[in-house]
């Protein structure tokens, strides 16, 4: 027990921030109630090869987030706390390897507790890790990649298991994920060259990791003629077809939701960068693959204006590393001086191991701590609220008409009332405005919209009623 101390403390003190009153909130559009739907479909569809969404085939992302949320569907229902339940517990699990990973890397213990600390306390990780999103499964995915990257570089046997983390990290999220490989070649390139007696380890590997990821790749390429361009090039590299448009910098925006979405940390990421060089850290592999790793992962962002703060998330966990990193041995350094400056010597006492990582530790436990105080009340709801749109969806499901959505929260409406509603905006031009609706021969239906809509209607004199209203949508129909 004394032994793991440090993992016992972050494991409490995540389990407690990631899990509190995750299910205060209901689902919000568009990404959590879309995830949340499509997921539901596939439980209700028993397809879990080709996912769904109003009719449609979904292959935006790859399916890994939408059956660990399908997962938890069937063993526990449906409900806002199982939508975000699979979020809740990747994140536990990122932060133990997060922890394990700095081990393996720099054989500190404080390292890792800090690392994981920074990371847990960003506060966009910590949103979408309490939220139905698949951020939290990448990550998972990718520390794991990465920690197995680095046992398999010291014993090629872990290697086969390194390419089954990878897969999930392929199977998380749409392109972005593919950056590990390169992480995986820092670690392993010389297995490949060195000695004929790990070609067995190596076709084992890269079968594993085919056998994972292709039979999805495949199914969805074979049943739908514009998977290729929807999945990888609008959604995975953003319709940037062209080498010059990742060569032409736009990093004003990524750089600044880098910053509003660790806070605090964005600073002590550019002192660890700079102590890690002052220091000549950046000399030693660990440090080098740090820096690596930090490129990789953020210079995609950078060159891109549709960049969204949610997306540089994977970046968070390179910082995290570094910032611990820089300030470890920018401690040691200063430690070094203090022994070899004489008029510096009065301060040997407070040169002691225990003394220095306590001191260490608690630096970083105090900005946690500021940081909690400063985005607590922004993540974590003080009551059990449920906004109109979600009211509004509740009430339309125990109509059997048609129904229809003049607004742009499908997602929750779907959620919420498990029924087939059709957006306006979707139907042809001569109906896609809740007037223009009514004017039509359309029969037997229900429209959701918001209250000052129906004003069109008064004005038009156009009879209708309001089957059921609140303070901002109403259900009409005619009379």
């Amino acid at each position: 027990m004394k032994k793991h101390i440090l993992l016992f403390v972050l494991v409490l003190l995540f389990g407690f921030l990631f899990f509190f009153r995750l299910d205060w909130n209901t689902l919000v559009s568009w990404d959590e109630g879309w995830y949340a739907v499509i997921a539901r479909t596939i439980l209700q569809r028993g397809d879990w090869m080709n996912m769904m969404w109003k009719g449609q085939p979904y292959f935006d992302h790859p399916p890994l987030g939408f059956w660990s949320m399908a997962v938890t569907y069937k063993l526990l229902g449906i409900s806002e706390f199982t939508t975000r339940l699979p979020s809740a517990i990747y994140g536990i699990l990122a932060i133990v390897f997060i922890y394990l990973t700095a081990i393996e890397l720099f054989g500190k213990k404080v390292i890792g507790f800090v690392a994981a600390l920074i990371m847990g306390t960003s506060v966009w990780y910590l949103i979408r890790v309490r939220s139905g999103d698949l951020d939290s499964i990448f990550v998972f995915f990718y520390i794991l990649t990465v920690y197995l990257s680095i046992k398999s570089g010291r014993n090629f046997r872990w290697f086969p298991l390194t390419m089954a983390a990878f897969a999930g990290v392929i199977l998380a999220k749409t392109l972005v994920g593919w950056s590990a490989g390169v992480l995986v070649l820092f670690w392993n390139w010389q297995w490949f060259i060195k000695s004929k007696k790990n070609i067995l380890l190596t076709i084992l590997g890269i079968a594993v990791l085919l056998a994972i990821v292709l039979p999805w790749y495949y199914i969805n390429d074979k049943n739908n003629i514009y998977f290729i361009q929807q999945h990888f090039i609008n959604v995975g590299i953003r319709k940037r077809t062209s080498i010059m448009d990742y060569l032409k910098l736009k990093y004003q925006l990524p750089l600044f939701y880098l910053h509003m979405g660790v806070r605090k940390w964005y600073y002590l990421w550019l002192a660890g960068i700079a102590l890690l060089v002052v220091t000549l850290k950046i000399l030693k592999k660990p440090v080098l693959f740090l820096f690596l790793w930090n490129f990789v992962i953020l210079y995609p962002f950078l060159t891109t204006n549709k960049t969204q703060i949610w997306h540089l998330i994977p970046v968070y966990l390179p910082m995290s590393f570094i910032a611990a990193a820089g300030f470890y041995y920018g401690a040691e350094f200063c430690v070094t001086l203090i022994k070899k400056i004489k008029p510096l010597h009065w301060l040997k006492p407070l040169t002691k191991p225990l003394i220095i990582n306590i001191c260490f530790v608690s630096i970083f436990v105090v900005v946690a701590s500021l940081q909690i105080k400063t985005f607590y009340k922004e993540v974590y709801p003080t009551s059990r609220y449920t906004p109109d749109d979600v009211a509004i969806s509740k009430a339309v499901a125990k109509y059997h008409q048609s129904i229809y959505l003049d607004d742009d929260f499908t997602p929750i409406a779907l959620f919420y009332s498990d029924k087939n509603i059709v957006p306006l905006i979707d139907l042809p031009d001569e109906k896609r405005t809740l007037l223009k609706f009514f004017q039509s021969d359309e029969k037997n239906f229900v429209v959701i919209t918001r209250n000052w809509a129906v004003n069109n209607l008064i004005v038009a004199k156009i009879p209708y009623k309001i089957l059921e209203k609140n303070n901002s949508f109403s259900i009409v129909t005619r009379p």
